[in-house]
């Protein structure tokens, strides 16, 4: 994987000049685009560079690093985190979402693993929150499905089966999903009231 991640471009952005100095020079080593910003360029940069995975070297968690996590999350870019200072009173300003890597800065490992398991921990986040999105969509249209049943139920005084049947085969008729029959069943009854 490392091959791979070596040709994306790294973002790397700091509260201090030497610290964006120290990881600017170590990913130099491994990686063939690596690039510095400060925090007001960082939208535009990864506007630019959508394939960009970013490191953030920071004293301490704070308001401005939570803001920079979350325009990571958003935009669905890989993410370090390197800190100076960590202790329990500042994990809650943390976001809740683990969903980056954390070392510390006084770290004697490479920065060339813990990119890999922010690309990892990213593509795996990523992944549930469509499999989520999914899901609830689905949830949404047996929802609506199970609701134009029940109506169709009431007001043909049929019972489950034949609700479910004649839903079925309006859907075959029309090239539609028995959501889109559902949705179209329930919008026409709505008018009708």
């Amino acid at each position: 994987m490392y091959k791979k991640l070596s040709q994306n471009p790294i973002v790397v952005c700091s509260d201090r000049a030497e610290e964006q100095q120290r990881l600017s020079a170590e990913l130099s080593r491994d990686f063939d685009n690596v690039s510095s910003c400060q925090l007001s360029q960082l939208e535009l940069i990864l506007d630019a560079q959508v394939q960009a995975s970013v490191v953030i070297g920071w004293l301490q968690p704070s308001a401005e690093l939570r803001l920079i996590i979350e325009l990571c999350r958003q935009r669905n870019h890989p993410l370090l985190v390197v800190l100076k200072r960590l202790n329990s009173n500042d994990m809650n300003r943390l976001p809740e979402v683990k969903d980056y890597a954390l070392l510390p800065a006084d770290s004697q490992f490479p920065l060339v693993p813990w990119i890999e398991q922010a690309y990892i921990t990213r593509q795996s986040i990523s992944a549930l929150e469509s499999e989520i999105e999914r899901l609830s969509i689905r949830l949404d249209e047996r929802k609506l499905i199970e609701k134009a049943k029940g109506l169709l139920m009431k007001i043909h005084q049929v019972d489950e089966e034949a609700a479910y049947a004649a839903m079925r085969k309006s859907a075959m008729q029309s090239s539609q999903t028995l959501a889109q029959v559902a949705r179209n069943l329930l919008q026409t009854l709505e008018v009708l009231r």
